[in-house]
């Protein structure tokens, strides 16, 4: 039964979560020093020098954040814990409480990516698209839990016809 709806919910759910580790998630500038955060890296461009029309920028990576390597370790927990979630269609019950679980990690993940956007320091900050990504994982997961729900109603609703 993984064709059923909340099994490819969760799958989308687990996509758009892994999809948070190569696209960029916030960007931070300070001075001429500009911090961009992706899933796996926090980049740091300095801008060296100009030329007529290009700016020259020295390009180093800093993985040192506590907060942003708990964001990289919950997205993995999170994607392995929905996709476990997915296997557990012959009892529905324990397959929306271990979906319960999984928006606890989704949850946890967008309030370690927070912190480390507050931490980041003070500048002009602004967040990417890729900030959004837990956010509809976590709807996504949500609505697998209502699609689960009703399966369980009905089956009940059967159960008690014959």
């Amino acid at each position: 039964m993984l064709q059923r709806i909340q099994s490819i919910l969760l799958l989308l759910a687990i996509l758009v979560n892994l999809s948070v580790l190569f696209v960029p998630i916030w960007q931070l500038s300070q001075g001429s020093a500009i911090q961009v955060v992706d899933g796996l890296s926090i980049e740091v461009e300095e801008m060296v020098g100009e030329g007529s029309d290009t700016l020259f920028y020295a390009h180093e990576e800093s993985t040192t954040q506590v907060s942003h390597t708990a964001g990289v370790v919950l997205i993995g927990l999170s994607c392995l814990w929905l996709a476990f979630t997915i296997f557990q269609y012959n009892d529905r019950p324990r397959q929306m409480r271990l979906a319960y679980i999984g928006i606890g990690f989704l949850m946890a993940e967008i309030l370690a990516y927070v912190m480390l956007t507050q931490n980041l320091g003070a500048g002009d900050s602004m967040p990417h698209f890729g900030f959004a990504f837990p956010v509809a994982a976590l709807l996504l997961v949500w609505l697998a839990i209502s699609r689960i729900r009703k399966d369980e109603e009905l089956v009940r609703s059967v159960d008690r016809i014959r």
